[in-house]
C-alpha cells in the first residue's frame, strides 16, 4: 500500500475524480464483504446481529422511531437496527452495496428502505424526518467536507431527533497499517487537508490480499474538527466516548485479550484510542 499527497489544489473536477474512484472502489468491494467471514452475512442472517455491544445502550430504545443511516454500505448495521424495532432507511452511493442491501433485508424478512444517493443528495422528504440519524464505523474517513456531512445530518433530523456516531478514531488513520508495522508509527495526516490521502489498496480491510486492486482516497478529520462541525450544525453533544480496543485486529500488530477484544501488545507502553462514539440532538421537543 502507498500513500501519497495529490501536489496540486482541489477544484471540481478532482471532487468529481475522487468520488467516482471511490465508487467504483466499494462497487467492488462490495461482493467480496458479503462473502467474507469479517462481515458473517450468514451469522446475521442466523439471528446475530452486527452493532458493537456498547451501541444499543448508548443510543437507547429505537422500536417504533425511524432512523436514517448515512453510508450504510450493504446495510447490516442498517437492518440489526431495524430487527430491534426501528423503522430503517439506509442510504450509500454504491448501487452494487444497494442491491446486495436489498436482497439480504428480503432474506431476513426485515422491511427497509435502501436509497442509492449521495447522503448530500436526498430528496426533500427526507429533510427533518427521522428520530435518528445513525453514522457508523468506516464513513468519516471517506468524506472531504466534514462540516458539509453535519450539517447535511442536522437537516434530515426531526426536533429533538438524535445524532448518533460510532466511529473508528481519528488517531487510528494517522498510523501505519502496512503488513510489516510493528508497533504504532505516525505516518498519516492527523488534521485535515483539502486534498485527500491516495491508496493503492490490494483488497480490503475484509478481505485483504484478494487482488481487487484500486485506488482511494480518504481525508483526515481530527476529533476536534468532528465535534466543531457538529456544534456548528446546530446540534447539542451529549457525549463523546474513546475506546482503547477493537472487535478486530484493525492494526497489524493489535493482540487479542481474553475479553475477545484487541488491543495495543502489552509490550507497548501507554494507550491509544481505536474508537469513538458521539451523541448529539437536535433543537425542539421530540415529535
Amino acid at each position: 500500500m502507498r500513500a501519497i499527497r495529490e501536489p496540486y489544489a482541489a477544484d471540481a473536477a478532482d471532487h468529481a475524480r475522487w468520488t467516482e474512484s471511490n465508487r467504483a472502489l466499494w462497487d467492488t468491494w462490495t461482493e467480496a464483504h458479503v462473502r467474507s467471514d469479517h462481515c458473517d452475512v450468514r451469522g446475521f442472517l442466523d439471528g446475530r446481529e452486527s452493532l458493537q455491544s456498547f451501541e444499543p445502550g448508548e443510543l437507547g430504545p429505537v422500536a417504533g422511531r425511524s432512523l436514517l443511516h448515512l453510508q450504510c454500505h450493504f446495510g447490516l448495521d442498517t437492518l440489526s437496527w431495524a430487527r430491534r424495532g426501528a423503522h430503517v432507511t439506509g442510504v450509500d452511493f454504491s448501487p452494487s452495496a444497494v442491491g446486495q442491501a436489498n436482497a439480504i433485508a428480503a432474506r431476513a424478512g426485515l422491511a427497509a428502505e435502501f436509497v442509492c444517493a449521495q447522503l448530500y443528495d436526498l430528496p426533500p422528504r427526507f429533510d427533518h424526518a427521522f428520530d435518528v440519524v445513525y453514522v457508523s464505523f468506516g464513513s468519516l474517513v471517506r468524506l472531504p467536507d466534514i462540516d458539509r456531512w453535519a450539517r447535511s445530518a442536522a437537516r434530515y433530523l426531526a426536533p429533538g431527533g438524535v445524532l448518533y456516531v460510532a466511529e473508528y478514531h481519528p488517531m487510528v488513520h494517522v498510523l501505519d497499517f502496512d503488513d510489516d508495522a510493528d508497533g504504532p508509527r505516525l505516518r498519516y495526516p492527523y488534521f485535515h487537508r483539502a486534498e485527500p490521502v491516495t491508496h493503492d489498496l490490494d483488497g480490503s480491510y475484509a478481505e485483504p490480499g484478494s487482488g481487487a486492486a484500486i485506488a482511494g482516497y480518504t481525508w483526515a478529520h481530527s476529533l476536534g474538527e468532528i465535534v466543531t462541525s457538529v456544534i456548528r450544525a446546530g446540534l447539542r453533544p451529549e457525549f463523546l466516548h474513546e475506546y482503547p480496543c477493537a472487535w478486530f485486529p484493525m492494526l497489524p500488530y493489535l493482540e487479542r485479550r481474553a475479553d475477545g477484544r484487541y488491543w495495543l501488545p502489552a509490550r507497548i507502553e501507554g494507550e491509544c484510542p481505536l474508537l469513538f462514539t458521539l451523541r448529539a440532538t437536535a433543537p425542539g421537543a421530540p415529535a
